[in-house]
């Protein structure tokens, strides 16, 4: 079995759960807001699931490698992978949870919302759009999106960065277009989403990841474990800051 993503193994299973788990949340991200570092936070807890990017093709992969599919009907293809899913990835207390971006979330057929029978929301959000749409543009241009250096290859760079305003100013509008897919989707769902910011988590990391917890109603009493990501902002994120301001004034 040969598969992307080492996480998608069968060692990084849970234990096997049988039915609905009685607590299910979606993680609603956009690009480079943080939500990586929030999802392994989580789950190196024990207690919240494993929420991961289980909808994007390269996840599907892995897992149509492991289990294949039971059904070849495009409208029972999404339920019966959501369920097996539910059956290998929630935690022992019954927590269950997905990673999406707002982009896959309008792109694709499967109606989440259905298929997880009414989740709860953790919407994972960045105040600073300059710096997001920053970290976006590096991530493209490098093809470097996380680095945990665990459970991830390191990567060589695909290309040295290049700086852009008008780049940057794309991305800024699409971090802008997905932000109004997720207020759609929460006001269309009735979805009242418990939200965070990438600034919190930095600044105040363990209350963050608690309140997280307290409002799946998770009972935590240990340390709260280091998400075991490395931040990728540095010297050059704040040279293209300074420089797109200057170039913004324009």
């Amino acid at each position: 079995m040969v598969i992307l993503y080492r996480t998608n193994g069968p060692e990084f299973d849970f234990p096997l759960f049988a039915g609905l788990p009685p607590v299910r949340y979606v993680l609603a991200s956009t690009p480079r807001c943080g939500s990586n570092m929030l999802a392994r936070a989580l789950w190196h807890t024990g207690v919240a699931g494993f929420a991961e990017d289980y909808l994007s093709d390269d996840y599907v992969l892995d897992f149509f490698e492991r289990w294949g599919f039971d059904t070849g009907a495009p409208d029972e293809l999404a339920d019966s992978y959501i369920r097996k899913l539910m059956r290998h990835r929630t935690s022992p207390n019954g927590v269950f949870g997905i990673r999406i971006h707002a982009g896959l979330l309008a792109s694709t057929d499967v109606d989440l919302h259905e298929v997880m029978s009414h989740p709860g929301y953790i919407w994972m959000r960045r105040e600073d759009r300059l710096r997001q749409a920053i970290s976006y543009l590096l991530a493209e241009q490098t093809g470097e999106w996380i680095v945990d250096g665990t459970y991830l290859p390191l990567r060589e760079n695909l290309s040295p960065p290049t700086y852009s305003y008008e780049q940057i100013r794309r991305h800024i509008r699409l971090l802008d277009h997905d932000t109004a897919i997720w207020h759609e989707h929460f006001a269309r769902r009735g979805a009242k989403p418990h939200v965070v910011t990438y600034e919190d988590l930095l600044e105040r990391y363990e209350e963050t990841v608690r309140g997280c917890l307290s409002w799946m109603g998770v009972t935590f009493s240990g340390q709260v474990p280091d998400p075991g990501i490395r931040r990728q902002a540095g010297e050059l994120t704040e040279r293209w800051v300074r420089r797109y301001e200057r170039d913004d004034r324009r």
